[in-house]
């Protein structure tokens, strides 16, 4: 019997089923409990189906992190419709959600897991400050009030603090993780916004 041959429509969709399906087991087991077993008994495919999509569990997870960004640029063009800008309140609220987001990966992740996706993919692993730069700049071309000196390296460097913070929150002191992380929104938004909109 010949394989199955699916159209690219159905391709889009049984990726989207598998990312869903193991976005969730990913929440719930985490990346190492997490087998290719589960993820396609989940999404009501087959095994082999699966690797007809992925090399390896970790080219799934590398593969849902991009899933997730695109869905975030997604929601962002939409919250901006026919506007040219976000308004400086509706920009801190996305900058909030980036890093607050309940189906953020990263967040389930352990550093172990963290070393076989850089294993897997080490291109993607080393920090490049010229990607950073480039994605943020995107992302403040939609927003009001964006200061003309800001320095994308804090910033970057800020973004990836508060979600390490909220990654480990576990270790934190709860009674004043909120005003920690508080705090450090602040700080990154005085580095975005022109002073008077951060009052």
């Amino acid at each position: 019997m010949s394989p199955k041959l699916f159209s690219i429509a159905e391709k889009e969709l049984l990726k989207e089923k598998m990312f869903y399906s193991g976005l969730e087991l990913l929440k719930e087991h985490g990346m190492t409990h997490m087998s290719v077993e589960k993820i396609t008994a989940a999404a009501g495919i087959g095994k082999s189906t699966f690797y007809n999509f992925f090399m390896s569990k970790e080219d799934f997870v590398i593969q849902l992190i991009e899933f997730n960004r695109s869905r975030f640029w997604k929601a962002v063009t939409d919250m901006l419709g026919e506007r040219a800008k976000l308004t400086v309140a509706e920009s801190k609220q996305v900058l909030r959600e980036i890093i607050n987001n309940n189906d953020s990966v990263y967040q389930y992740l352990t550093p172990e897991d963290e070393k076989k996706l850089a294993d897997a993919i080490p291109e993607k692993a080393a920090a490049d400050i010229g990607e950073e730069t480039e994605v943020l700049k995107r992302l403040f071309e939609m927003f009001e009030g964006v200061r003309e000196d800001a320095d994308y390296a804090v910033i970057s460097n800020l973004l990836k603090i508060l979600a390490l913070t909220a990654e480990n929150h576990a270790m934190l002191h709860e009674s004043g993780y909120q005003r920690t992380q508080d705090k450090l929104f602040e700080l990154l938004f005085g580095c975005i916004f022109k002073e008077e909109d951060n009052e």
